[in-house]
């Protein structure tokens, strides 16, 4: 018994650690990192590949620091096929907040949709603009950034968690929204879905960070094949059916998906 509570109290001050030094890096790479790159006169584009290689190189050591404190384990099926994802549309859902972490830190580079709050919170607003990573407004402005960065020669994929938030109950996923349906047909690039589930439970929509569980948790990911639009959606108008039914497709393709797990 005696073990076990020291065992919980180390992991509650090794996560507080944790969270802690995601903040210090997210400030330090917001505010250092750009004037940096500046000095040594880089482009614009330049700039954007460098801080995007900084924060996936931070998220994989990030997440292997939480390994080595004994906070959580994490297994990937499929991994050649995400760190080789090149101009496909990756969407994953979103059970808890280390996922974005762990998908981004394991892709060689990528581009990323992310919602306006972590725009505006000071420990990853200066990441994320540095980054160029595409600021989910919901507006058609929204949707003419992400055509035009995965019509760029050479393009990273672009990285999409269709539920919009946090799930609040494990393996249960929330209603898909309608951007990377919309996304999908306006590109006709492969969709590559992405599995993730988080057992025990934690850091999901209604949880904080010191709602620890009473272990380690581990997450697991499956990368999956490729989905094709015109499978689904045979001609590839853009009209609100047809990305109706590829969103339905999606969201009823990650249920099944999780009812195997």
């Amino acid at each position: 018994m005696l073990k076990r509570k020291f065992n919980y109290a180390w992991r509650v001050g090794a996560t507080a650690f944790s969270f802690a030094s995601f903040g210090v890096g997210g400030i330090a790479i917001g505010t250092l990192l750009g004037p940096a790159l500046k000095l040594k006169k880089l482009n614009k584009q330049e700039r954007i590949d460098v801080t995007q290689t900084v924060i996936q190189q931070s998220f994989y050591h990030f997440v292997e620091m939480m390994v080595q404190l004994g906070i959580m384990t994490y297994e990937v099926d499929g991994l050649d096929k995400l760190k080789n994802s090149q101009q496909e549309l990756v969407i994953a859902n979103h059970p808890t907040l280390i996922d974005v972490v762990l998908i981004i830190g394991l892709m060689e580079k990528a581009n990323c949709v992310v919602k306006q709050a972590l725009w505006k919170n000071i420990f990853t607003a200066g990441p994320v603009k540095n980054a160029n990573y595409i600021l989910n407004e919901g507006s058609e402005q929204f949707m003419n950034d992400c055509v035009a960065r995965l019509h760029e020669d050479g393009a990273p994929s672009l990285v999409i968690f269709p539920e919009g938030t946090r799930t609040v109950k494990e393996n249960k996923i929330n209603l898909f929204q309608r951007g990377a349906a919309n996304i999908a047909l306006r590109t006709n690039v492969p969709i590559r879905p992405v599995i993730v589930t988080c057992s025990p439970s934690t850091l999901s929509k209604n949880e904080r960070w010191y709602h620890i569980p009473d272990r380690p948790f581990h997450i697991s990911i499956r990368v999956l094949d490729p989905i094709y639009v015109q499978d689904i959606v045979p001609q590839l108008e853009v009209t609100p059916k047809n990305v109706r039914i590829l969103n339905q497709y999606l969201y009823q393709f990650f249920n099944r998906e999780l009812s195997k797990q």
